[in-house]
Order: structure tokens, then sequence, then C-alpha cells
């Protein structure tokens, strides 16, 4: 089978460091809020280009803890994306937000920036713009479009080492959350988050929540939750740190192929925006003729794809309390019926994505030149 990620080769790669520094950890007999984490959180702060990272339990809880460090309520709406991945209506939900969508750009995927000074009220409390598939959203620009002073938290869980202007994802937003899910560019052996920040006051904040608020063991501040990166996760990601600028260039590299190998074929590639340097976590088209009956074939010829996402998020049961309808935002509608994500990871041989760029031009009929 050709998975769409398949994480095993990566896992062999890294397998001796991996129980090196696991063994390390063991010893130590420290697994939480040690010196490892300390180390992950100063080198994926620098990486990144901002002044602070704090490490919690996943990308989800980093959104939550973003939103509650500062001062949502029941009730403050959170304006976001419907076409995402679900943890970042979840975390909004969550921490007691109401969700708020805005349409996409119907090439980029991303949130119509544009549009977003129309969904501000006096209710907005923050804007969570989603980093998506390969390519960041312009948030500097989306600054200037705001009516009045809002938070933005960059939802940057599929975005590591992706930069728009010389700047990286995570780096320009009050707040940026990460996810270290295993199939992310930046991945760990399990789950996985963390929240960046340039803020001090904030960082402290975040620190202080992820850990039930305490300041020390018999002084509760703050009315926070578990929620901490362990020791071992964060050596393992302080591994594979080292060679994400690396891993991501080999995404690139395959993409640039697809999209040679593409044409001629109703796939149309990803549509980069000239300012950004994507990572290619995801290679998405979107299919003009028949999706579903390539996606079924392609499973027949032993290759695995996935949509992301079908269904926007306004128009999921859970919801229906929010009153939203169909047609409300066609443009994410209509795409969630057209993408269509194809094989692509570091270690995946460039034979591979001739292999399923042929069986493409041979479900459509054509040859592959």
């Amino acid at each position: 089978m050709i998975w769409r990620c398949d994480l095993e080769p990566q896992a062999q790669h890294y397998i001796d460091k991996l129980l090196e520094i696991t063994k390390e950890v063991l010893l130590s007999g420290r697994y939480v809020l040690a010196s490892h984490l300390g180390s992950f959180e100063k080198e994926f702060a620098a990486y990144v280009g901002a002044g602070h990272c704090v490490g919690v339990g996943n990308g989800t809880d980093a959104l939550i803890l973003a939103l509650k460090a500062i001062g949502l309520v029941s009730g403050d709406e959170v304006i976001t994306t419907p076409f995402t991945a679900i943890p970042t209506i979840s975390a909004i939900v969550a921490a007691g937000g109401r969700p708020v969508f805005v349409d996409i750009d119907p090439e980029t995927f991303l949130i119509d920036i544009e549009k977003i000074p129309e969904a501000v009220t006096e209710r907005t409390r923050a804007i969570i713009p989603v980093h998506l598939f390969s390519q960041m959203v312009d948030v500097e620009r989306l600054r200037s479009l705001l009516p009045r002073n809002i938070p933005v938290i960059e939802d940057a869980a599929q975005a590591h080492g992706c930069s728009m202007r010389g700047r990286y994802a995570g780096s320009i937003g009050e707040m940026s959350a990460f996810s270290f899910y295993p199939t992310k560019n930046l991945g760990g052996y399990g789950d996985g988050g963390a929240v960046v920040t340039s803020d001090p006051e904030m960082a402290k904040k975040l620190s202080l929540l992820r850990n039930y608020g305490k300041e020390s063991s018999d002084n509760i501040v703050l009315d926070g939750i578990n929620s901490r990166l362990d020791e071992v996760q964060a050596a393992y990601l302080s591994i594979k740190l080292m060679d994400l600028e690396n891993m991501n260039a080999r995404r690139r590299a395959l993409a640039t192929r697809y999209k040679q190998l593409l044409q001629g074929t109703p796939l149309v590639p990803p549509v980069i925006s000239s300012d950004n340097i994507p990572n290619y976590h995801v290679y998405t088209v979107k299919v003009l003729e028949r999706r579903d009956e390539l996606k079924q074939y392609l499973f027949e010829c032993k290759i695995q794809t996935d949509i992301f996402y079908p269904f926007p998020h306004h128009l999921h049961p859970a919801y229906k309390h929010l009153d939203y309808k169909k047609g409300d935002f066609p443009h994410a509608e209509g795409i969630g019926e057209q993408v269509l994500s194809l094989p692509i990871y570091p270690e995946l041989d460039e034979r591979i994505v001739e292999i399923v760029c042929e069986k493409i031009h041979s479900f459509y009929g054509g040859q592959n030149d």
C-alpha cells in the first residue's frame, strides 16, 4: 500500500537516536516539566522567531490555553474559518467561546481575510486564522484590516516551517498554537503541542495555566488545567527539529514533481501566494472531474488518499446551535466536494510520486509523459 503519510520510514531513520534519548530520560528519573522540555521550548521558540514557547499536552489544548490566557469568557465570539480540522472549533467551544465563521478564498483554501472585518462585533474577543495545508494566512494584512485591537491567535498546527515575507508561522500573532501530532511536519511519537508568544507576561500565564495554575505546590493563583508536554516527547522533538528545514525542502521538491506530472489532468495543484514559502504538510489538489471515482480507483490501485475536509463545520450537527445554514459559506461548501490529498512525506521516493501520477493519467484515459 502506498500510504498518504507513512510514519515508519522516519521512525527507522531516527530509531537509534530515539532509543538513546529514551534511555537517558528514563534514567534521569524526571519525566514532567524538567530539562528536556526546557531545552526544546528554547529551541522551538528560537526556530519560530518568538520569545517564548510553552509545551502543552496537544494542539487542541494549545488553542484552549491561548484563549484562556486572553481572558475569554462564556459567550465571547471568536472568528475563524469553517474549513479546518475540528480541533480549531472544539477548542473555541471548550474555552467557552462562540465560533463565528468567515468564508474561504477558493484558490488558497485559507480564510478570506478581506471579509473578516464584516464579522467583527462588540463581542469579538479573538481571531484564529488557520494556516492550512501548505501556507500561511497573511496575518500582517489581517491586522491592518481590523477596526480595533483584537488578539490574533495563529492556528499553526499544520504550519511548522512555513514562512511569509521572511517571518515564520507562529511569530506574528499575540500567540500561536502548534500541534506535534505524529503526522505533523514536526511530529512526535504521541500527542504534544505548544503555545508560542513573544509576550513574557503571557508566557508566564500560559506556564501557570498548563499546570493547574500553580505558582508553587501550595499556591494556586489561576484556575488552570493539566496539560504538559512530557520529557520524552520533548526530547524526541528536539532531535527532529534539527532536520525540519531539510524535511520541508524535501516536501517542496516532491510537490514540484507532482505539479509537473499532473499537467494534462483535471487536478489543480495547490495555489501558493508569492509571499509564502510552503511546507506542504499535505499535498491537497482540486479535482475538477469525478473526484470520488478517482479516489476509489486509487484505493483499488493500493494508493491511499484523503479528503480534508468534506464538510465545513457550520453544516455539522454538533454546531446547529450556531444558526448557520447551507449556502452561508459557498466557497467552503464547494471546495469540500473537490479537494483530494495525495501521498506526501519527506521519505517518499520520487518514483512513488510518478506511479501515483501515472495512475491518475490512466484513470482519465491519458498518458503521463
